[in-house]
Formats: C-alpha cells, sequence, structure tokens
C-alpha cells in the first residue's frame, strides 16, 4: 500500500517524543512492505500524527488521525477534525476515552506504541560503591514533574552520599530550591544530585538506564509515556503513575497512586490531569531502597515479556 505520513516540522525531531514515535512507525510501515512517503496527496492512505489543528487533508484520500492527549479535556476544535476523519487512532485507551467524552463520533482504534530491540533486559545490582542510584527524565516538561523527585529525594535523602538522584533534561531544566527566598543550585547544595542537559543519543540512553537501579516518573499526563516503558523492558524498577498508563500491569508493586484534580497548566493541558501523590512517592522511594534486591528480581523476569508485548512491528501491523 502507498501511505503518505504526515506531521509538522517539530514532530520531526527524533529527540521529543512525536519525532521518536513517528520515526518508528515509519520504518515499521516499511519494514511490512508499504510504500511510505511524506506528505503525498496521491498515497491512497495518510495518517496524521500531529494534533488535529495541524491535520493536512487531502482530496480523495483516506485519512486517519493520530495524536495522544494528556488531559481530560481538549479544544472543541479538536473533535470537529477528528470526525472530519476516516478513521482515529489514540496512543493509548485513556486517550481513547478522552478523545469519545469530547464529541469524536468515529470509531476509535488504539494503536500504542513500542519498543526498540536494542532495549534489552539487564540484571541491576548494587555496585561496589553502593551507591543507590535514582534516574528521572523529563524536564523541562512541568507535568513530569521532576520538582517533586527532587523535593521528595531531598526529604528522604538529603546529602547522603549513598543515594544519587540523576535528572535527564531536554537541554535545561526548571527545578529550583528554596531557601529563605534564595534560588539554590541545585550541584552545589547537593552534591549528590546531578543533571545531564544535553541531548545523548538512543544508544546512549540505554547506557544512561543500564547504570541506574530506579526510574522515578511521577507524571500527571501521558498520551502514552515512552520513557517508564523503556526502563520495564530494561528490567529496571520503575515509580510511576499508574492512572494513565497503558502499560500499568507492568508497573507491579511500584505504582504510584494519584487523584484527579483540575490542571495547572490549562494552557495547554484543559480540565483535569492526575496528581500523583506525594506521601506515596514518598513510600515508594524509601520501599525500593530498603526492599531493592526483591524488586530487581521481579522488573528483571518480566522485561522480556515487556519487549514482546510491546513490539514496534507487530503493533503496526496489528
Amino acid at each position: 500500500m502507498d501511505i503518505s505520513y504526515y506531521t509538522v516540522r517539530a514532530g520531526l525531531n527524533p529527540a521529543v517524543g512525536f519525532g521518536y514515535a513517528g520515526q518508528n512507525i515509519v520504518r515499521s510501515l516499511q519494514k511490512l512492505g508499504h510504500n511510505v512517503s511524506f506528505a503525498n496527496p496521491k498515497a491512497e492512505v495518510q495518517i496524521n500524527f500531529t494534533q488535529p489543528d495541524n491535520f493536512k487533508f487531502h482530496r480523495g484520500q483516506y485519512q486517519i488521525g493520530y495524536t495522544p492527549w494528556e488531559s481530560t479535556s481538549m479544544d472543541p476544535a479538536w473533535a470537529t477534525k477528528f470526525n472530519l476523519c476516516d478513521e482515529v487512532w489514540a496512543t493509548s485507551e485513556w486517550t481513547a476515552d478522552v478523545f469519545k467524552k469530547n464529541g469524536v463520533t468515529k470509531d476509535i482504534k488504539v494503536y500504542r506504541h513500542g519498543i526498540e530491540s536494542l532495549w534489552k533486559p539487564k540484571k541491576r545490582t548494587l555496585k561496589d560503591d553502593g551507591v543507590f542510584r535514582f534516574l528521572h527524565i523529563g524536564e523541562p516538561a512541568p507535568r513530569k514533574d521532576g520538582q517533586l523527585v527532587v523535593e521528595t529525594f531531598i526529604k528522604l535523602f538529603g546529602n547522603n552520599p549513598k543515594y544519587h538522584l540523576t535528572i535527564k533534561a531536554h537541554l535545561f531544566n526548571t527545578i529550583r530550591i528554596y531557601n529563605n527566598k534564595n534560588i539554590l543550585s541545585l550541584p552545589n547544595i547537593y552534591n549528590n544530585i546531578s543533571i545531564i542537559p544535553e541531548e545523548v543519543s538512543t544508544s546512549q540512553m540505554v547506557g544512561i538506564f543500564n547504570s541506574h537501579h530506579c526510574l522515578i516518573y511521577p507524571s500527571w499526563g501521558e498520551g502514552f509515556g515512552f520513557i517508564p516503558l523503556q526502563a520495564l523492558a530494561s528490567g529496571m524498577p520503575v515509580i510511576c503513575t499508574e492512572e494513565w498508563a497503558p502499560y500499568k500491569k507492568f508497573l507491579g508493586p511500584l505504582a504510584l497512586k494519584s487523584q484527579y484534580t483540575e490542571s495547572p497548566w490549562q494552557n495547554p493541558h484543559p480540565g483535569l490531569m492526575v496528581e500523583p501523590s506525594y506521601e506515596d512517592l514518598c513510600n515508594l522511594l524509601r520501599k525500593t531502597a530498603d526492599e531493592y534486591n526483591t524488586l530487581a528480581d521481579y522488573y528483571y523476569e518480566q522485561a522480556a515479556e515487556v519487549g514482546k508485548a510491546y513490539d514496534w512491528l507487530q503493533l503496526t501491523d496489528n
């Protein structure tokens, strides 16, 4: 089949979620024998993988509208654009439910994202130096709540050299620590917190995952959420908000509790989002540190199943 793939320019950057997903969607379609081109009006089918206000329609072409979303409300104009499509796709069951409740009348199919083969299970143990290494990825996106991660880590572990937190940010971070109303620099005050702002390749990111013991991901909402799934496929214990997660069955004993509350970011995320529980996050960080060997075994043993369930080629074929 001749398939046209369309997204906006920003959606072509593989360093961000849209670009990373789109790259794997196109590769999977090609491996399945389809001819894929960009914004081709002569192709039989076009997949619009972008927010609905950016959909591009060609006369006489079968149109698929496909996008993630992270809060319970959306621009009413989006439903109009979705309903102009021949098919609507969502990245998760949670997202599909939001579309239905906001006026999308077309039948909605769920096309989850997947895992590349380089995300392989790794058996984790504490190294000779005895330092327990936590990892957070998501800065500077506020809904991924790096601020909460740092504040919780400091409360539990302070400057204890036996615990370390790495913040992997995309170019810069917004985390701030206040002392008598003065903003303090993290590395200067807490020697056991480090920040990696540079862009890295996927293979380098695998190395970062494999050098840490636990991922902390208290996100208020994800259209899909690549980062926790990649960590799960690598066998890493993952503390992740359960409510929105399409892979919640794999979160196991570290699934993070949350409650629906008014979104702090009504622009661009109107309606409600899921606020992670600070108390539960504290409990789970301590649980992970105290019971690490048992938890490391649990997540390692299920990792191969995660990779199989989220194989890009099989998901795309379906």
